[in-house]
């Protein structure tokens, strides 16, 4: 108790020195660039997501077994590891734009790539491109975003990446009912109902172009061009997102702590450095976790869960429920990250999926399942995320690391995050196929316990706080 309340002080020491610092308000400019960075946000969801839609057709056309299956799916976080991994110390280096705009192209290369595969070996290949951007935007897109915005708005603009990840889920589940159940693409692509799986990646295309185009027109993170020297084009981004008279204290208030001593340019030694290194293996630990609370089981594996339910509905419906709840309580949670804040959030997130999980596992062990109550409980079980745990990941990941290793040491969490991601969804049929519903759900159970006795003992609170104060806070 003594530990949180010492904590809680140094916050509010914090908060009281960012307060001098009067940029708290936020212009239209600010929240444009948010939005259009954040598509790759939406890019992200669509490309993990899609894949869920195309699974029985896969396994037809391809003869995959279960851990062919898995292989499939998971392929993509490979590439999500690769990105996440080396793309923050490459956007430290030459900047958040190119490595943006990079991003982009992968993605347009993987829609076309995957829909046009004539083997499964082909389709890991383009599957591995497409991870390979969206480790990258998960990293970058959540930086660039909170090294712009005002602190006092910064957990609700940085989570403009979650609302359009959850929003690019949607649409990913959306476009593949409306492909596999009207006449879409019968009448406008002459596909038959055999190929259409192909233009489920495809439909990828579309966001692709308006992310890639919008991105021409975004300029560099002025935060980052400052640890470059390079003051004067700073200075004139600055002015497109402050007033003319915050412009200099704005500037000041960065260049301080840049220019601090002992702050060198970003390099691996300094990111393991003994100050940084349990600021670090809190990310870590933190972004691993994330993936444990069984999230991605549910919208990688949702139509094989539901196959196992006796519901009338269409499944691939029942899937486009899953995401419309996803953003819905993303969008709630809108109202309580920057009042409630990140800690509060994840405890109640936590629990609430434990108990989810708990109570699904005992549906499973008592085979009920021939009513909808698995539907509502794992829709109950996604609210409870998006709400706590998918409204904070990208914005914590991108915060509490000092400005001279952020692209590196958010990289490095986010490749726990993908890693632990690939795991769960390559084991997740197995596991379904071995230890059924009961033993599965129970697991993740077990998980989400863990998850929150994390967040109890070592997470600590960011609301409110600029992103400079932060570095000071001890942990």
């Amino acid at each position: 108790m003594q530990h949180h309340n010492e904590q809680a002080s140094r916050i509010q020491t914090h908060k009281r020195s960012d307060n001098r610092l009067q940029t708290n308000h936020m212009n239209r400019y600010i929240l444009l660039v948010s939005i259009t960075v954040a598509l790759g946000g939406l890019l992200f969801g669509f490309d993990t997501a899609v894949i869920s839609g195309t699974l029985t057709d896969l396994e037809r056309v391809f003869h995959l077994g279960e851990a062919a299956l898995g292989w499939v799916v998971s392929s993509a976080l490979v590439g999500c590891v690769i990105g996440a991994l080396f793309v923050g110390h490459l956007a430290d280096r030459f900047g958040r734009k190119p490595l943006l705009l990079l991003s982009a192209l992968f993605f347009l290369i993987c829609a076309i790539g995957s829909g046009r595969a004539q083997s499964a070996q082909v389709l890991v290949l383009f599957r591995i491109i497409g991870g390979v951007a969206v480790g990258m935007a998960s990293v970058i897109c959540p930086i660039y975003i909170s090294e712009i915005a005002p602190a006092k708005e910064r957990g609700r603009l940085t989570m403009m990446q979650q609302i359009t990840i959850v929003t690019g889920i949607l649409l990913a589940f959306a476009s593949n009912w409306i492909i596999a159940n009207t006449g879409f693409a019968r009448d406008l692509f002459h596909t038959d109902a055999d190929n259409y799986w192909r233009l489920m990646f495809e439909a990828q295309l579309i966001p692709a172009i308006i992310f890639f185009t919008g991105l021409l027109l975004v300029p560099e993170s002025p935060r980052w061009l400052l640890t470059r020297n390079k003051e004067a084009k700073a200075v004139r981004i600055l002015r497109l997102f402050y007033r003319a008279a915050e412009v200099d204290a704005v500037l000041q208030h960065v260049k301080m702590h840049i220019n601090s001593p002992g702050i060198p340019k970003t390099n691996w030694k300094e990111v393991f450095a003994l100050k940084n290194r349990k600021r670090l293996l809190i990310g870590i630990t933190f972004a691993g976790i994330a993936q444990l609370t069984g999230i991605n089981i549910i919208f990688y594996y949702a139509p094989k869960i539901f196959e196992q339910t006796q519901t009338g509905s269409s499944i691939l419906f029942q899937t486009v429920l899953t995401g419309i709840i996803n953003l819905v309580f993303t969008l709630l949670a809108l109202f309580f990250i920057d009042k409630l804040g990140r800690k509060k959030l994840m405890l109640f997130g936590s629990l609430a999926m434990a108990i989810s999980m708990v109570v699904l596992s005992i549906i499973f062990y008592r085979n009920a399942l021939d009513n909808y109550f698995v539907l509502f409980l794992i829709l109950i079980y996604i609210a409870f995320f998006a709400v706590s745990w998918g409204a904070t990941i990208w914005v914590y990941i991108a915060e509490i690391f000092p400005n001279s290793i952020r692209g590196t040491a958010s990289s490095i969490a986010t490749f726990a995050n993908w890693g632990m991601n690939f795991l769960v969804s390559l084991t997740f049929p197995m596991l379904l196929s071995r230890l059924g519903g009961a033993g599965t759900f129970g697991l993740y159970a077990v998980f989400n316990f863990i998850s929150f006795l994390f967040v109890y003992k070592f997470i600590f609170e960011t609301k409110g706080v600029s992103l400079e104060e932060i570095e000071s806070i001890h942990v």
